[in-house]
């Protein structure tokens, strides 16, 4: 079963290709923001027939049903379908909470009519490998009669944490704790902490808002339990600058530790500049540090370009002004042992041995499982201590007729990174986009393997996390798909301005502003030849002018690959540079930066 991944000549690498020429039905394991982008494209450039499975009865998945008080960490821009931007005549939040992101992910389905394709409240209990394609096997929630049906490929597509179990740090003593122990995913209303003494334990994002969300349900007392500190992100750097312009652009892109694919004088380059990256950086942390008043207990151990990879989150000032007024304590221990009536810590830092407590809620994340897959197949996919390598943080080379779309890449845009990889694997599954050998496929994985492990931060899903890389990998996909990486309109707003999803609409067959755009740009340089007051005048009409193009400046090149004679070949990573000395030279870089 799988690819043979031994190649000796060009013409074995040709015979090694795998095509999807029998692909007819195709089954989706989720109707969350990935399965349901994947389905609006299949349905959109192919015939193919399409299910989804979705365990719940709603779609939307993690916006169904989450924390107290979750929602967006960034603006709706940031946050939003490459195919349908946000519907206008209604009133949208800057930052959307859970309902509103969920009201938008319904307005998508109701849009392309995709409720007629998903199977609710169906949970898939094991997927069959075949020697071409797969027995699905699902069931009805609450029903003991199970269907099998064959599909010719399936895709995974729960989310980087759907279908995973929340994870529960052990303790002992746990049964004579008189109080209640929750996850924060089912710690769903704020009023669950009313009247109680609350300990939340964990220092991500989902942590400190659960710990936010109990200080406004009224608690009595909410203490914040970590072990790890992380750099808070302010929504306006300096309280003036978007954080879109640092996070989501070329520009920002830069300062990171370097891509492993790049050409030999970007690497030098990057290189040469290492010092200079390595200063804007404590700059930056700095501004952070002064921002958020972060006290000494809080301060993060980890470098804040590094920290971004597994602890990056978006943050307003409540907790900083709840710590202030004294409303959310701190304390950075764990938990040794409960007690009836509260908990143990381990380090009893500050001479502080235990705490009192009603309520322990856990923000620490979830627990991947690959269970539904058979034994065989899971050695297949060789996963890692650090999670699953995929080429293209899709495709498992070692498992033909199944992708995973979604579920194993994490970015700081994941509705539009699901949106591209939706559309790369819809023209990998129609033929536009003809894959590599095998062998090159899992060149490859390993290099991209080898890259994170030499400077990311280990944990159980360093595989997946692409984050503040995200346009790196982006450019990639769409490449791939025989479009241009570079999608502004000019070389200084390609650098500078952040990228979002209206920048790649013309993928998904929406009118393409960047002849527009340049237009509007000419006009603004001209304008400023004119006389000051001409000047100010024209660069406001030039402002007010539409946002979408007249349609004599639309260009649709959605069909552009598509139309093309023969498939596009995704294009290889950049193998490994040549030379020993060089491969060491790399690696003792690489090594020094971390001891920065």
């Amino acid at each position: 079963m799988g690819y043979s991944l031994e190649t000796t000549n060009e013409s074995t690498n040709n015979s090694s290709r795998t095509t999807y020429k029998h692909v007819q039905r195709v089954a989706v394991i989720g109707a969350g923001v990935a399965g349901l982008q994947l389905a609006e494209r299949l349905r959109n450039k192919s015939s193919l027939e399409v299910c989804i499975f979705e365990k719940t009865s709603k779609v939307g998945g993690v916006w169904s049903a989450n924390y107290a008080d979750f929602g967006l960490q960034v603006p709706k821009e940031l946050y939003e379908f490459p195919a349908f931007p946000y519907p206008k005549g209604t009133a949208w939040d800057k930052f959307p909470k859970g309902d509103q992101v969920q009201e938008y992910i319904e307005a998508f389905v109701a849009h392309f009519g995709l409720n007629d394709v998903i199977k609710f409240d169906t949970s898939v209990l094991s997927l069959q490998k075949l020697e071409r394609g797969w027995l699905v096997t699902h069931a009805r929630n609450g029903c003991d009669e199970a269907t099998t049906e064959p599909y010719d490929f399936v895709v995974v597509a729960t989310g980087m944490y759907g279908g995973a179990s929340p994870h529960i740090p052990s303790a002992p003593g746990k049964e004579a704790f008189e109080g209640d122990l929750l996850h924060s995913f089912h710690f769903r209303e704020r009023e669950q902490a009313r009247g109680k003494r609350v300990v939340v334990v964990g220092g991500g994002k989902s942590a400190v808002d659960c710990a936010v969300a109990a200080v406004k349900g009224g608690a009595d007392e909410v203490t914040l339990l970590f072990r790890a500190a992380h750099w808070p992100v302010p929504r306006y750097i300096l309280n003036l600058i978007p954080f879109k312009f640092a996070t989501y652009s070329r520009f920002g892109h830069a300062l990171l530790p370097t891509h492993h694919d790049v050409s030999d004088l970007v690497w030098w380059l990057h290189a040469l500049l290492t010092p200079l990256k390595w200063l804007v950086w404590r700059l930056v942390e700095l501004i952070f540090r002064l921002q958020f008043q972060i006290p000494g207990e809080m301060l993060p151990n980890s470098r804040i370009e590094i920290d971004v990879f597994t602890g990056g989150q978006i943050l307003t000032y409540e907790a900083r002004d709840m710590i202030n007024a004294g409303k959310l304590k701190l304390c950075r221990d764990a938990i040794e042992r409960y007690t009836p009536t509260g908990i143990e810590l381990q380090q009893q830092r500050g001479g502080r041995a235990s705490i009192d407590c009603d309520l322990v809620v856990y923000g620490t994340g979830f627990k991947k499982s690959y269970d539904y897959f058979e034994p065989a197949v899971q050695a297949a996919l060789q996963i890692q201590r650090d999670g699953l390598y995929l080429y293209r943080s899709m495709l498992p080379v070692g498992v033909p007729d199944l992708a995973f779309l979604g579920a194993e890449v994490s970015t700081f845009n994941n509705i539009l990174t699901h949106g591209l990889q939706a559309a790369w694997l819809a023209r990998v599954l129609s033929g536009d986009v003809a894959l590599p050998a095998a062998g090159a496929m899992q060149r490859s994985v390993e290099t991209e393997m080898h890259w994170k492990r030499t400077w990311m931060p280990p944990t159980s899903a360093r595989a997946s996390i692409q984050q503040l890389h995200m346009p790196k990998y982006h450019d990639k996909l769409v490449e791939d798909m025989g479009f241009a990486a570079c999608r502004k309109s000019n070389p200084l707003f390609e650098a500078m301005l952040p990228y979002n999803a209206r920048d790649y609409r013309a993928l998904f067959g929406l009118p393409d502003r960047t002849l527009w755009m340049r237009l509007k740009t000419a006009a603004v340089l001209l304008a400023l030849l004119l006389p000051p007051l001409l000047a100010a005048v024209a660069c406001v009409g030039i402002y007010l002018l539409p946002e979408e193009p007249p349609s004599a400046f639309a260009k649709d090149t959605s069909g552009e690959a598509a139309n093309m004679d023969e498939p596009l070949v995704a294009r290889q990573a950049s193998p490994v540079r040549a030379g020993v000395v060089r491969h060491r030279v790399r690696a003792a870089l690489a090594a020094a930066y971390r001891t920065l």
